[in-house]
């Protein structure tokens, strides 16, 4: 009898064997993937079967890397605080880029696995480039090794790690897919269309916020949103405007408008609150101020400075002052961006920045002739090019460039301010001379301190010289009759500033 199969001429093949499983559990499954990570970091190869691509895997790999953010937030801030759980949503997004990032890639290789697989190894892969990013933050924090914040050697050292990480988690996601090259291409693509760009652009939000020493001002800051307040604001502004006294006959009378404009660290308004005095005591300014100031200290009783409060200050005061023959004297203080913005910050409001063209729009519409401008803010110095003429002189506390030092809610002064206004022009009615004994005093501190120099600037219209040298000497004269009540302030060592764009 002939065997049937014999018969067939086919040859008998078996099936294919199943593949041996591997011991595991949770706690081995994850010593696996931070394995697999470390590797691909290292830009190793790791294959779809080195991961352990399971939903709880991804959880606990998310769930270390949210621990990560939290234990060096801690450091840094400080363990007086509090979650940020506002900040959980942006610190967790990347989870559905990634499932939809690994679903494509899926589909066109047509490895389910890879749905999973793809997030796994970027969680892996970030924890490694995470412990080093929060270092180099934490190393910028507390100014360790003189790396001159990220505007010096920290600025190049993070992006450089940007660059190895994504260059890594690319590497991992096409030796995890084995495509061909018309496929890796479109992988890359995917990947940084899908995640790379988003996690780019969606602004950053803390996991841990520091609680102020202060219990008083920590419990202040919804003022702003509290009904009376917020329905108060027209008023303050309008009585800070109604106040100011008119312009007396032959007399070159300064008018001073200050600004401070970011909310968020207690040193633009402290240092507001110097200056006011010194123009006040010492500059014969009184009856003719106005400050504008974003703290929460101050909402009950100040107008808060933002773009439009500024405008309507400013269109007032031309109104009383008389245009030919006063000068107004305009300081602002605040964060400043490569940009060449002045940051207006005040939560919950929406407030717009300020830059140069916007303010130039609102100089010229008020009419104002004589103009003393001084801006306190990293790169300030990109302001000069739009507001400069005959008439005007600008004094900025860095070029365009540069950042300046000297911010954070446990400074008295920014660098700039201390030298400027607390030291310089307690000895002077000279703004030109105060801007060159200042930028000597801030050389040799920077330079002391082994930081990039700010290289603060001066831009002296031709034609306010003479005008602003008739006022020095008006006030030299009135000197004995000028009572100045507020000594120098005692400043505390300044902390860098972090927070420019």
């Amino acid at each position: 009898m002939i065997d049937s199969d014999s018969s067939s001429g086919l040859e008998q093949t078996s099936p294919p064997p199943l593949p041996e499983e591997v011991p595991g559990g949770f706690w081995p499954d994850l010593r696996c993937n931070l394995a697999a990570g470390v590797r691909a970091a290292l830009f190793r190869p790791v294959r779809l079967a080195d991961l352990r691509s399971t939903p709880g895997q991804i959880v606990a790999l998310v769930l270390i890397g949210l621990g990560l953010q939290l234990l060096f937030a801690v450091l840094r801030e400080g363990t007086q605080g509090e979650l940020n759980f506002p900040g959980l949503p942006r610190a967790v997004v990347y989870v559905p880029l990634l499932l939809l990032c690994g679903s494509v890639i899926a589909w066109r290789e047509r490895v389910p696995a890879l749905l999973t697989a793809v997030p796994v190894l970027f969680c892996s892969v970030g924890l490694p480039y995470d412990v080093a990013f929060e270092l180099l933050d934490l190393v910028v924090a507390r100014d360790w090794f003189g790396l001159d914040g990220y505007e010096g050697v920290g600025g190049w050292l993070w992006y450089a790690l940007y660059a190895a990480w994504l260059a890594a988690m690319l590497a991992g996601i096409l030796r995890l897919a084995q495509a061909r090259p018309v496929r890796a291409i479109f992988h890359a693509a995917v990947f940084g269309a899908v995640v790379a760009l988003p996690l780019w652009y969606l602004p950053s939000a803390p996991l841990w916020e520091a609680r102020p020493a202060d219990e008083g001002r920590a419990a202040d800051w919804d003022a702003l949103s509290r009904e009376d307040t917020f329905y108060a604001q027209p008023t303050l502004l309008a009585h800070a405007l109604e106040a100011l006294e008119p312009e007396r006959a032959g007399v070159e009378d300064l008018y001073f408008v200050g600004v401070a404009g970011y909310a968020a660290e207690d040193v633009f308004m402290k240092e507001m609150a110097v200056v006011r005095d010194l123009f006040r005591d010492r500059f014969d300014a009184a009856g003719r101020m106005v400050t504008l100031v974003n703290n929460p200290r101050t909402v009950q009783q100040l107008p808060v400075a933002s773009a439009t409060a500024l405008a309507r200050t400013l269109e007032h005061i031309g109104e009383v002052m008389d245009r030919d023959e006063d000068v107004l004297f305009l300081y602002l203080t605040s964060h400043g961006s490569e940009e060449h913005r002045l940051a207006m910050q005040f939560w919950p409001l929406q407030l717009d920045d300020i830059d140069p063209v916007m303010l130039k729009s609102m100089l010229d519409a008020s009419g104002i002739k004589w103009r003393v401008i001084v801006i306190s803010a990293c790169y300030s110095g990109g302001f000069i090019y739009a507001l400069k003429d005959d008439h005007t002189m600008i004094v900025t506390a860095a070029d365009a460039f540069h950042q300046s030092f000297g911010c954070g809610s446990t400074s008295e002064f920014t660098y700039f301010a201390k030298a400027y206004f607390d030291e310089a022009l307690r000895g002077t009615y000279s703004f030109q001379a105060a801007f060159d004994q200042a930028r000597v005093r801030i050389d040799a501190r920077e330079s002391a301190e082994g930081r990039t120099p700010s290289n603060p600037q001066l831009y002296l219209g031709p034609a306010i010289e003479d005008k602003l040298q008739r006022l020095s000497e008006r006030l030299q004269a009135l000197r004995p009759l000028l009572q100045v009540k507020a000594p120098a302030a005692q400043s505390t060592p300044a902390k860098e500033c972090r927070e420019c764009e």
